[in-house]
């Protein structure tokens, strides 16, 4: 088994290539995917809990049985318990029975009438000797890939080239725009807002009035919003594409991850269907950071990982950043534990 230590992740190792593309100023219309939830306004917000912490069954603890424990959630209604689906078991039945007993008091009071299920995914980890024996995640949402797909395969884009006229303003070599739409109705333009511009604003019209063509043939006119986002790109003078190192390890893409040593972390991998492979596409700290998973289908026992991955800042300099804004790397993500700790909070891990 491979320990994957902070130590492991803290080397000095570059990520980064320069891939050089000839031609006048131009526009590119990149990736559109569905937008990240925000956790601010998750429906997960709102969940109720038992004020009274997990108890570590006293057998097993006396046994020193440990373990690891991650249960998917499904709320299909507002006054209901959710259904519950083990999808890890690293542990006795009598922790199981625990876990399986504490989320039954879980309420979700915000989730609407007729919607469908809301599905998150909680791990509870059962550590004997240690000073906390007992700690969980907070639930994660676990979004239908599948629903992912098939709203992308059914949005309508312009099939000619966007047309621009570059403004004087637009001095910089490359800049981004992220276009929020929001489709409510099939045979209706989107509610367009940019979410990140760094381009004019002369620029950012043109690519909001393109956006605008766009069009969601497949959503049902009683259905609930669906939202994209799309990135657009101004290169300016022939300026240079950047892009990440095709593939690289976990501990090479923690290295470049601002902040790592005062992130808090504590994955199993070997509870993940290990090894896999991730996609990760740079937001922060302009808009979300875009995960997902390579090959294999959706597994949900990575979506915890997964977020936590989303939630990471890459250490750029402004311009390095805004060159690889929206650019993609393929994580190698091995076998074996994670765990990072703050020195300061050594030993204590907050649920």
């Amino acid at each position: 088994m491979t320990r994957l230590s902070f130590a492991a992740a803290a080397g000095a190792l570059g990520l980064l290539t320069a891939l050089l593309a000839g031609g006048s100023a131009h526009a590119q219309q990149n990736d559109i995917s569905l937008l990240p939830e925000d956790p601010a306004t998750s429906p997960l917000r709102c969940l109720q809990q038992p004020a009274a912490p997990i108890e570590y069954p006293a057998e097993s603890r006396r046994l020193e049985l440990g373990g690891t424990v991650r249960v998917g959630l499904s709320f299909g209604a507002a006054d209901r318990a959710p259904d519950v689906e083990v999808l890890a078991r690293f542990a006795d039945e009598r922790i199981v029975n625990a876990v399986r007993a504490y989320v039954a008091a879980y309420r979700l009071p915000c989730h609407v009438a007729g919607q469908a299920p809301l599905r998150a995914v909680q791990t509870f980890i059962f550590r004997p000797h240690e000073l906390r024996p007992v700690t969980w995640s907070l639930p994660v949402s676990d979004e239908d890939p599948a629903r992912q797909r098939a709203m992308r395969s059914c949005l309508r884009t312009p099939a000619d080239k966007l047309e621009l006229h570059t403004s004087k303003f637009d001095r910089k070599t490359v800049s981004n725009t992220f276009v929020r739409l929001t489709f409510t109705a099939p045979d209706q333009p989107p509610q367009t807002e940019v979410l990140y511009g760094s381009t004019s604003g002369n620029t950012q019209d043109a690519f909001l009035e393109r956006a605008r063509e766009y069009r969601l043939p497949c959503l049902a006119p009683d259905a609930r919003p669906v939202t994209f986002i799309q990135q657009f790109v101004l290169r300016v003078n022939d300026a240079g594409r950047s892009s990440f190192k095709d593939e690289v390890s976990l501990g090479e893409f923690l290295s470049n991850i601002k902040g790592i040593r005062e992130q808090q972390a504590d994955f199993d991998f070997n509870t993940m269907n290990c090894p896999f492979t991730v996609a990760w596409s740079l937001g922060k700290p302009a808009m979300p950071n875009r995960v997902g998973e390579i090959g294999g289908g959706h597994d949900s026992n990575r979506t915890e990982f997964l977020a936590w991955l989303a939630g990471l800042e890459m250490d750029l300099k402004p311009e390095r950043f805004e060159r690889l804004l929206g650019r993609t790397v393929r994580i190698n993500v091995g076998c074996g534990p994670l765990r990072l700790q703050p020195a300061a909070t050594t030993g204590a891990a907050a649920p």
